[in-house]
């Protein structure tokens, strides 16, 4: 099918009407708006290497609901298969060249995006939850590899793509993201989720990362020789030493409670929402890297992403802040002790993994976030 057909009234409603089979869906109107892109790096990379139409559509649908008439403003997804996002971040690894380019071929698959296209739609379709988008569709093209997520387009939101800002992150936005996420991780923690069990063949175990290990190892000496002043030598012999007690550490993290974590959980994929009573509630989206991991592994990233130098000394009372309320919803970690360990395990996983695969685009496309946070969580492995 063409762009063309995805937008179209047809499509949509059929999209609409199969989301929501208890009501009586009939569109009349559809019209494109646009949208900001950018945010995206996944969609905009894998764009500029792929044919396909890959992206955010802005869409203003007239509709009605077992008769009663409204109009959304939505937004139409258009995912591409995981292979081709994989296929992609090779190219970036070749690009980079050195041992990266000779190492990444053998673990792209293994990397987390190979079924980056089906994760997502299974998350919005089988568990949806009030800190998500609001959805209202979601069609998966398997012959032409082309997945698509009908949603709420989020316009009357604060925060939305705040990377640079980390500063408008008040404590109240703080606080209220690490009390819906703790809902969310208490809801999943070790719980058998109606999910297939294939797109989460890659989730990180102590095999799995043993295994990956010369990735690892590659991605560090290209973050240490693309940016020698931001992976100084003692900072990469802090990550030399953690791979090589990968098989140490995962004996810890192996029996620990896991949860569904977003596992990109950061200000480009997250905004607040205004709620009734006058105050804002988290809403997460860009759901296609979630894995299984300990809960702590969504919080040590988010406070990289929002906590700068002049707020470091609050990282450990933002954790205790967290695991009080996780621990309010489970019984499970009262020990905050053993919480912090687990925290500092989950740091080491974050860092040789995503900051590593963000080192190697920036070293071919600088992201002005990056330096900011690769100190914040340097002082999070001192901090731990």
């Amino acid at each position: 099918m063409t762009i063309a057909t995805y937008l179209s009234l047809p499509f949509v409603e059929r999209m609409m009407q199969q989301h929501a089979p208890e009501k009586d869906i009939q569109l009349l109107d559809c019209r494109l708006f646009d949208v900001d892109n950018s945010a995206s790096i996944l969609a905009v990379l894998t764009a500029g290497v792929s044919e396909k139409v890959i992206g955010h559509f802005g869409l203003t649908v007239e509709f009605s609901a077992n008769g009663q008439r409204q109009t959304r403003r939505m937004v139409m997804k258009i995912k591409p298969h995981g292979r081709e996002i994989s296929a992609m971040l090779q190219g970036l690894a070749m690009a980079c060249g050195g041992q990266l380019a000779e190492v990444y071929p053998a673990y792209a698959a293994r990397t987390g995006f190979v079924h980056s296209h089906g994760r997502e739609l299974a998350i919005y379709s089988k568990l949806p939850a009030a800190l998500q988008p609001e959805l209202f569709g979601i069609y998966a093209d398997d012959p032409n590899g082309t997945y698509l997520i009908l949603m709420d387009y989020l316009g009357n939101v604060t925060l939305m793509n705040s990377v640079m800002s980390p500063g408008l992150w008040t404590d109240a936005h703080i606080k209220t993201a690490l009390d819906d996420l703790a809902v969310w991780h208490a809801q999943h923690l070790n719980a058998q989720l109606p999910l297939d069990p294939v797109y989460w063949s890659d989730a990180p175990s102590a095999e799995h990362m043993r295994q990956m290990s010369p990735l690892w190892a590659a991605l560090l000496q290209n973050a240490a020789q693309s940016s020698p002043g931001l992976f100084t030598p003692a900072r990469v012999s802090t990550l030399e030493a953690v791979i090589d007690a990968i098989p140490a550490y995962w004996q810890e993290l192996e029996p620990m409670p896991k949860t569904l974590v977003h596992n990109d959980l950061n200000p480009r994929n997250t905004c607040f929402k205004p709620t009734n009573d006058g105050r804002f509630s988290l809403c997460v989206y860009d759901w296609e890297l979630a894995t299984y991991h300990i809960p702590q592994y969504d919080v040590v990233e988010l406070l990289c992403f929002v906590l700068d130098d002049d707020r470091y000394t609050h990282r450990q009372t933002y954790l205790d802040y967290y695991r009080r309320t996780l621990n309010r919803l489970t019984d499970v970690y009262a020990d905050q002790q053993a919480f912090n360990r687990g925290a500092k395990l989950a740091a080491f996983d974050f860092g040789l993994h995503r900051l590593g695969l963000y080192m190697m685009a920036h070293t071919l496309s600088p992201y002005p976030f990056l330096p900011r946070v690769i100190n914040s969580y340097f002082d999070t492995l001192a901090q731990l």
